[in-house]
């Protein structure tokens, strides 16, 4: 299982933990973990590292 943690661009803050989907609608990315969780962000996806598990939002 591939599972990332995704932080933001600018300040390196943790956005989710565990984050094993993530959708686009628009300017939103929705981010689902493991358990359960949703969290919607206004913003767009700024890069993602697979080698580390990491994605990077450039939240607006």
């Amino acid at each position: 299982m591939c599972l990332a943690n995704t932080y933001e661009k600018k300040s390196e803050k943790l956005l989710m933990e565990n984050t094993k989907e993530i959708e686009v609608e628009g300017d939103t990315v929705i981010l689902k973990d493991l358990f359960g969780g949703v969290k919607k962000i206004k913003g767009e996806i700024d890069h993602i590292d697979l080698e580390d598990n990491r994605v990077i939002i450039k939240v607006a």
